[in-house]
């Protein structure tokens, strides 16, 4: 199997190497994505220049599928595959080789969700996602919500998405991805455990004279939800808002500047 695999890495090189040659994003749509997404003000040329051979590669390997009507333009393609690779500045595409199809709704739409109380009693009920990464599966994604993304404000439907594919990649979704060589698994629990553990106390502490004064959760209180969604949306913070964050939660930061080998709150 070892074999097989690095056998077929030279045909995946040359296969990219022939899309950077023959389908390079047009100078004006490259510049406009950059210019349009204030995320992308803290790259350096040289990350400049990589990102744009990470996306180019990414719309080379990756199908739009529009659903109910969506319209998926040029630049709409260019904007989520830029937010898309940001992750995989430090990293590669490799990160994205076990899917390939992006679906694009033209708003948040509607999921029937199933939950189970301590009681053992199923209740369902009707939910709207911006966005959904299926195990194994497509990419979900809001055309209204991608549009949102990108403006520095801490939402970001894309990198939100994208950080579920590779939390995914050791076949689980418990907001630890398959770290680099060299990271620590205990420091990395440690780190997320905590700041999760914090989150969850902010939103289920009773209001109180003096913590009425105090704002709550900094961080999107979405993050509450689970360690997986503490993941996706501490890696939107990291590349939205990275001085919140590194201020909130410092050892998860520094986590995440390890495991993406860049640091957005010191370039």
């Amino acid at each position: 199997m070892l074999a097989a695999i690095m056998g077929f890495r030279p045909f995946r090189a040359a296969r990219r190497r022939r899309i950077l040659e023959r389908s390079p994003i047009p100078d004006e749509l490259w510049d406009w994505a950059l210019k349009e997404h204030r995320i992308f003000r803290w790259l350096g040329e040289a990350d400049r220049s990589r990102l744009r051979e990470l996306a180019t590669i990414f719309l080379g390997e990756k199908i739009f599928d529009p659903v109910d009507g969506a319209e998926v333009d040029e630049e709409l393609r260019v904007s989520i595959a830029a937010q898309a690779c940001l992750p995989l500045l430090g990293l590669d595409l490799d990160w994205y080789d076990d899917w390939s199809t992006i679906m694009v709704t033209p708003r948040e739409y509607d999921v029937r969700q199933k939950d189970v109380d301590e009681a053992g009693v199923v209740h369902e009920y009707d939910d709207e996602f911006a966005g959904e990464a299926f195990s194994l599966g497509p990419v979900a994604l809001s055309r209204a919500d991608v549009e949102a993304s990108g403006w520095g404000d801490g939402y970001n439907v894309v990198i939100h998405e994208m950080a579920h594919k590779l939390d995914g990649r050791d076949g689980r979704f418990d907001g630890c991805p398959p770290l680099r060589p060299g990271m620590a698994a205990g420091a990395w629990r440690a780190a997320f455990s905590a700041a999760f553990g914090d989150i969850r106390s902010k939103m289920e502490r009773p209001p109180s004279r003096r913590s009425a004064r105090r704002k709550g959760p900094r961080i999107d209180s979405y993050a509450a939800e689970s360690p997986e969604e503490f993941f996706a949306v501490v890696c939107e913070y990291f590349y939205e808002k990275p001085h919140l964050l590194r201020s909130e939660y410092p050892e998860v930061y520094a986590q995440l500047v390890l495991f993406f080998g860049r640091d957005p709150a010191e370039a």
